[in-house]
């Protein structure tokens, strides 16, 4: 292949969106890098400290059992968010009478904000009025009630239940896309050939979509990791520091104990996080678009 070349012209064109790209993601991470070279409260006298709050967050068990809630949100949210936004694709895949109303069901939920939605599920857990512990005792399964954001048990789970519920439709309408651009024949031939449908969607339906799955593995992961709005709306990270995630975490640092340079350290180290695992994804799924 022969190397490609950039007219003045087509950089002129580009020149703008690499402005706003260095203005409002390169400087503000190059500041928050800065700063979490320091001891600083915000307000008063900075002290360089260089790599000591690093040092300090590699210690800090909170931190750390933040890392691993995360890990298991984002392990939920590729199994059951991707997953079943992957199944409802696969079966609206050929239009079907109806279609247009089941597209629209998934993905309203979509449009309503993350605030709502929290607020929305907080009354839905409610020990005594919230909707589910009534549906439980009006069907007979009285004891399983409880509440449901209060409990160790329990809490971190429901919070974690509420974007994958939320954000299905995203992905469904992203991934039904990709499949609907798939080959109609290559269907067609398999089932001439006997395939069932559990057979066409495994090795018919995900490697058709692989590309496009890949890259909603990859946003479904990245943002369990960068998690913030739902703990914060709903739990606050209780009871206790069970649902305590490091966005969170970070944002009571900040601004809550008024420790700036150690609270851009975490800032800096949930990049890097979630920028080592997109890498990552994507190295360990990069056979299915070769």
């Amino acid at each position: 292949m022969g190397r490609l070349r950039f007219s003045p012209s087509v950089l002129l064109f580009m020149l703008p969106a690499f402005l706003l790209y260095g203005l409002f993601f390169v400087l503000p991470f190059l500041r928050t890098l800065y700063n979490s070279l320091f001891d600083w409260n915000g307000i008063g006298t900075w002290r360089f400290v260089g790599l000591a709050n690093y040092v300090q967050l590699a210690h800090d068990e909170l931190f750390g059992r933040g890392i691993l809630r995360v890990a298991l949100w984002a392990a939920l949210a590729v199994l059951f968010k991707v997953g079943i936004a992957l199944v409802l694709a696969s079966m609206l895949r050929i239009p079907i009478r109806g279609e247009r109303f089941f597209s629209a069901a998934f993905f309203v939920p979509v449009v309503i904000s993350s605030a709502a939605i929290g607020l929305l599920f907080t009354l839905l857990y409610d020990a005594d009025v919230g909707l589910l512990n009534i549906i439980l005792r009006g069907v007979g399964l009285g004891a399983l009630a409880r509440n449901w954001l209060g409990e160790e048990d329990t809490a971190l789970y429901a919070v974690i239940a509420v974007p994958i519920w939320h954000t299905i439709g995203y992905f469904f309408v992203i991934l039904l896309a990709a499949l609907r651009n798939a080959p109609n024949e290559v269907y067609e031939a398999a089932r001439i050939d006997g395939a069932g449908a559990r057979a066409i969607f495994r090795h018919i339906t995900i490697p058709m979509a692989w590309p496009v799955l890949q890259v909603c593995i990859v946003l479904a992961i990245t943002a369990a990791l960068k998690s913030f709005d739902y703990v914060f709306i709903m739990t606050k990270g209780g009871p206790g520091t069970v649902t305590e995630v490091p966005a969170t975490y970070m944002y009571k640092t900040i601004f809550v104990n008024l420790q700036v340079g150690y609270g851009t350290a975490m800032a800096t180290t949930i990049f890097l996080i979630a920028l080592t695992a997109t890498l990552l994804v994507r190295r360990l799924t990069a056979f299915g678009t070769e």
